[in-house]
């Protein structure tokens, strides 16, 4: 049955391309594309990353025109899939805005719509929406964040704040009014297509996963573009709270060194001073998965990685240092 959709009275509205980057979760994505194509969206992108599940020719079934699939041989990652959809999006679909999303995440009713209604001047760059849990609480780790080290009373509170979070307080989930912020997760996250073939660029593909997204908004504020909080552009994320390393062991080595690349950038000439209360949290998450195969080996080389900016590393080399063949 063909999917439903967008209706044709938003055809003067500002024109957004969805990408999707979808790896062996067919069940999954067949409710996200059904959410997304009834929407407004000038075109949805799905990057299928090496899927081994059918979405390849479940993908190539469908018959909606603005559906484009590209089916890549290799896993890139989140990094890498994002990067090839948003340089598709941005150089071959008629499209100022392109917005992110997983593949088991999609936008509410009335949030294309919501996004089209919001009134952006050209100094804003990106706009990042409220994910929820399907529950209806916020979704913690695809809220937005303030850098804490711009200013010595951010720096003092974020001290004080025995969660050590950088994230925005949830009552802005409840205002009726956007607010800024410095960076984003590419759950529901909106960015200027100009700015993607411009000055922006792609994400790193060499991050593979985790903070590939919050690098890249935050590179988006030093160019000098503004990021919108916009707590009436709704999204789910239909996933686990937690990140288990248990199944996949091999991802506590992206999360360790992409967390120390991101809190590096965002705290420039700070970072010395910060370092020691990020070791301590890296040693929380060891002791807490010291029982896992192989995860003393791939912490310590995520930190070496990590400290000395090093993103050379193969994703086939940290499978093997993980014992995975």
């Amino acid at each position: 049955m063909p999917l439903p959709q967008a209706p044709a009275t938003e055809q003067n509205l500002r024109k957004v391309t969805a990408v999707i980057v979808t790896c062996n979760r067919l069940a999954m994505l067949k409710v996200v594309i059904q959410h997304t194509l009834s929407q407004n969206f000038t075109a949805v992108i799905v990057v299928n990353n090496a899927s081994q599940d059918g979405t390849q020719d479940w993908l190539e079934a469908q018959t909606d025109p603005r559906l484009h699939s590209l089916h890549e041989t290799v896993n890139s990652g989140g990094a890498g899939g994002f990067a090839r959809g948003m340089d598709y999006a941005a150089r071959q679909t008629d499209c100022e805005w392109i917005v992110c999303f997983d593949d088991d995440a999609w936008p509410q009713p009335e949030a294309l719509h919501n996004f089209q209604s919001l009134p952006l001047s050209s100094t804003i760059g990106g706009v990042a929406a409220a994910v929820y849990f399907l529950n209806g609480t916020v979704c913690d780790m695809n809220r937005p964040g303030l850098n804490p080290f711009t200013r010595v009373q951010s720096l003092i509170r974020f001290l004080k704040n025995k969660k050590r979070t950088f994230a925005i307080d949830l009552s802005a989930y409840e205002q009726n009014t956007s607010v800024a912020v410095d960076y984003a997760s590419f759950v529901g996250f909106f960015v200027r297509s100009e700015l993607v073939r411009g000055p922006l660029g792609l994400p790193q593909t060499e991050l593979f996963i985790y903070a590939d997204d919050t690098l890249y908004t935050w590179k988006l504020r030093c160019l000098g573009r503004k990021i919108l909080f916009a707590p009436n552009i709704r999204f789910y994320h239909d996933c686990s709270t937690t990140i288990s390393f248990e199944k996949n062991r091999w991802k506590i080595y992206y999360i360790v060194r992409n967390r120390i690349l991101f809190y590096k950038k965002i705290a420039g000439w700070l970072f010395p001073f910060f370092a020691l209360l990020l070791l301590f949290s890296i040693l929380k998450l060891y002791w807490k998965n010291r029982a896992i195969p192989h995860v003393q080996a791939l912490i310590l080389t995520a930190i070496r990685d990590g400290f000395c900016q090093d993103t050379t590393r193969k994703h086939r080399e940290i499978m093997t240092l993980a014992g995975v063949s």
